[in-house]
């Protein structure tokens, strides 16, 4: 995926320190419907600019290294969708690359911040028993974050290569 220039009237924030923000906003919230522009400026300190003939918002953020970035996304209420807000880690080259330089905050950071929130927690398995995704459920807000090991199909330390709201 090609991701276009980051806006600059948006602050330079490293992966760990736009994880946190979006833990915060997520800890800010009881519903979806606390979920807008606003409430994101005000707590993750970006704008969200929607582009013609999209379906919501993104900021792309700078080089993390390694070629890693970001993209924060806000989707709006609509017919067919609810609101919500990811927290994506894109790679310019191959995703499957050594997230180190985006891995500071790790899943378990993430985890135990979210089951501290009040989230109640369940792996979602494949069909071969593989995992593939944490879903973490709060009043009417279903959250899913997936994890991907530092190295890709090696043991260690595991990162997280995506978070969001689920419809």
């Amino acid at each position: 995926m090609t991701a276009p220039a980051a806006q600059t009237d948006n602050p330079t924030l490293t992966a760990e320190e736009i994880g946190r923000r979006f833990l915060k906003l997520i800890e800010s919230v009881e519903s979806r419907s606390d979920l807008t522009p606003a409430r994101i400026k005000e707590i993750v300190g970006i704008s969200l600019t929607a582009e013609p003939k999209t379906l919501g918002a993104v900021f792309w953020s700078e080089d993390l290294g390694g070629g890693w970035r970001y993209a924060f996304n806000y989707i709006p209420a609509s017919s067919s969708l609810l609101q919500g807000v990811g927290l994506f880690f894109e790679h310019e080259g191959d995703g499957y690359s050594d997230m180190s330089p985006i891995c500071r905050l790790g899943f378990d950071d993430y985890h135990t911040a979210l089951r501290a929130m009040g989230f109640r927690d369940a792996p979602i398995h494949g069909e071969i028993g593989q995992l593939q995704s944490w879903r973490y459920y709060k009043n009417d807000i279903t959250i899913s974050i997936i994890p991907q090991n530092v190295v890709a199909g090696q043991p260690g330390r595991l990162c997280v290569k995506s978070i969001g709201t689920l419809n």
